[in-house]
């Protein structure tokens, strides 16, 4: 897409070129701004990243939709009872997005509430949707599939999905909310592995390709933050690699192949807690990225089979060839994983690691104490009033 003249592009591929510069120029623009108001206004910075974060997750949404939109138009899919149902869903997301910010300003004390509050109409709503585009969508792909294929589609999908989130919730560490730092090494970490993402070894013709180790960012920021944080920064990798390399031809498959197989990177960080290695942080990056990469794998797997086909080649099957065609996912896991070997045995790494984990804990816990002492004082006037 990047070699062929601009205006010799279908509309869809010049709206996924122009959305990745205009990305990548947004990142810097916003970089560049937060560094100039933690600078100069820093009472300003406060509320920065988390402005930055409702825009980026806002601008997310409605790029992907829009790219959704333009490569099912190309492919001559113009079904307006899929596109409204979208755009309905996108409205109320932005909606609740600005309405977020509104109360956060006007009465803070109800952000929490309203928080819920707004993923639960916006869970509904994308779960109705989901639903709706599945039953819309239920023949769409590269092969024909019979209503056992769709079933066992779903189911594993359902389960790749279950076991990331259940190895994030008994594994993962129960830390305190994102804090700005947090937020600053997530962009930084994920801009680090999009950037890394361009240098490729092997590019394969059905997507797929073999980098120069650029999964490590985010396994580092797994290591750091914790798998939960991980798998969140991750997924939102798997958007970028959308708009990088889209290949979407059911609804399914674009879960699988981009938001479902990146955010189990997410889950390189398990093995930090575990007291069997804390002293081995070499061994504790290479098990957690293997089971971060392994589930990844499958999930291409299941794609494969089920909604590309694997162009199922001569002398092979769709399993077989699927097999066979992902398993670049652990070429591109060897060099990741190797240059991770490299940073995790070096001791001035991992003192950086650990001065930045750190410093995250000592502000949480001056925090805690500030409440408490805040809270100690109050009695103590209160109790010398009466």
């Amino acid at each position: 897409m990047f070699t062929d003249p601009f205006e010799t592009l279908s509309a869809f591929e010049k709206a996924a070129t122009v959305a990745l510069y205009l990305t990548v120029a947004l990142f810097v623009v916003g970089t560049v701004i937060g560094i100039l108001l933690k600078k100069f206004r820093p009472e300003n910075y406060r509320i920065f990243p988390k402005q930055a974060m409702a825009f980026a997750a806002g601008y997310a949404i409605g790029l992907i939709v829009l790219l959704m939109v333009l490569k099912l138009s190309e492919d001559g899919i113009e079904d307006m009872n899929t596109f409204i149902p979208i755009v309905v869903i996108l409205a109320v997301m932005l909606a609740m997005v600005v309405a977020a910010l509104i109360v956060a300003v006007v009465k803070p004390s109800a952000s929490p509430l309203f928080a819920k509050i707004s993923v639960a109409v916006i869970g509904v709503g994308i779960l109705a949707l989901f639903i709706g585009t599945m039953v819309n969508y239920s023949g769409a792909g590269y092969v024909e599939r019979t209503v056992w294929d769709e079933v066992q589609l779903y189911l594993y999908t359902v389960l790749l999905i279950a076991a990331i989130v259940l190895i994030a919730v008994f594994c993962g560490k129960k830390t305190k909310p994102l804090d700005s730092k947090g937020i600053v090494y997530a962009a930084l970490c994920i801009a680090m592995s999009f950037a890394l993402s361009y240098i490729r070894f092997l590019q394969l013709p059905q997507g797929g390709s073999i980098t120069l180790a650029s999964l490590l960012p985010l396994m580092v920021f797994s290591y750091m933050y914790g798998i939960r944080k991980g798998v969140m920064a991750g997924v939102i990798y798997g958007f970028l690699q959308f708009i990088q390399a889209p290949w979407f031809t059911h609804p399914v498959q674009f879960l699988l192949d981009y938001p479902i197989a990146f955010g189990a990177i997410g889950l390189a960080g398990m093995f930090k807690d575990m007291k069997l290695f804390e002293k081995y942080p070499v061994v504790q990056i290479l098990l957690g990225g293997v089971v971060g990469v392994i589930i990844r794998y499958f999930s291409h797997v299941v794609s494969g089979i089920f909604v590309f086909g694997s162009s199922d080649p001569e002398n092979y099957g769709a399993v077989a060839w699927s097999f066979l065609y992902n398993s670049f996912a652990f070429g591109d896991m060897a060099i990741a994983l190797a240059a991770g070997c490299a940073l995790f045995a070096s001791k001035n790494f991992l003192r950086a690691l650990n001065s930045a984990t750190v410093s995250r804990k000592n502000e949480a816990s001056a925090t805690d104490s500030g409440k408490t002492n805040a809270s100690e004082a109050a009695e103590t006037q209160t109790g010398e009033s009466k």
